[in-house]
């Protein structure tokens, strides 16, 4: 496994266990469950700024000029902290958010299962149900009648644990 792969690993890795705890902590207790999740992006964050520091290091080691990972671990650390402030004011736009940003992600792996299919002599069946889920739970996100918020968090909840399970799934095909 080369440096890129191994990096690649590591953000998937984060992924899966950030995915699966937020949709946990969502399903055991929705109406709560808010500070519990802002902590979890916040630690997200950090663990993000922590690989990206790493590379950054890996890549400074090997004088390379590339200063994209401490940028990227900059940002994180920087949102890691501005999370509580901020999440509260835009705590009215979350699904909206949530769901505009699950959609284009269930886009970008539905493309992305379809050109690694040319690639990988493997049936892409578990990036469709993924790319699928990201894209009924975005939609679900987008229009949602707040009154409903408890119910489509259960349903995000599940969702994310699912998505979780998916990228396990994925990542013992692929690697």
């Amino acid at each position: 496994m080369n440096q890129y792969s191994r990096k690649f690993h590591w953000y998937r890795w984060l992924r899966i266990v950030f995915l699966f705890l937020a949709g946990l902590l969502i399903v055991l207790n929705p109406n709560k469950s808010l500070n519990g999740i802002l902590y979890l992006i916040a630690a997200y964050l950090v663990f993000l700024g922590i690989i990206a520091l790493r590379d950054g290091w890996l890549l400074a080691k090997n004088n390379s000029d590339n200063n994209s990972p401490f940028a990227t671990a900059t940002i994180s650390f920087i949102l890691a902290i501005l999370i509580f402030p901020v999440a509260h004011i835009l705590l009215p736009l979350l699904p909206l958010i949530l769901g505009i940003i699950l959609l284009i992600n269930g886009v970008n792996q539905f493309f992305n299962a379809r050109v690694n299919r040319k690639y990988v002599n493997i049936t892409p069946w578990p990036d469709y149900i993924y790319s699928l889920l990201l894209i009924i739970v975005g939609v679900v996100l987008i229009f949602n009648p707040f009154g409903m918020l408890q119910l489509f968090f259960r349903i995000l909840g599940i969702g994310l644990m699912i998505l979780a399970i998916l990228e396990f799934i994925n990542t013992r095909l692929y690697h």
